[in-house]
């Protein structure tokens, strides 16, 4: 999936394992593998974990539930997006630098 791709690790792209672990946490959602998952690092410059990604996206009353494949989509999407800073519309940005 191509914003899994864009992901960054603090030593650069993430490894196949953690992809495939991310691409089934989309496909279906898990408490088990959220609480594994939610501490993976998916911008390393400033440090973003995928659960503060989350935290960002979503409203307060949701912060107990296991978060939504399309909450997980925009969490990746605010992280990638906000990393590489495009402007361009078809990327459909949710935060900018």
């Amino acid at each position: 999936m191509y914003i899994i791709d864009q992901c960054r690790g603090p030593y650069g792209a993430l490894s196949k394992s953690r992809k495939r672990l991310l691409e089934q946490l989309l496909r279906q959602p898990d408490q088990c593998l959220w609480e594994r998952m939610r501490g993976l690092i998916i911008r390393d410059i400033p440090i973003v974990t995928l659960e503060m990604a989350v935290s960002s996206v979503r409203r307060n009353l949701d912060t107990e539930r296991l978060p939504d494949p399309f909450t997980l989509y925009r969490a990746l999407r605010f992280a990638v997006d906000y990393a590489t800073g495009d402007t361009d519309s078809a990327r459909g940005g949710i935060c900018r630098k």
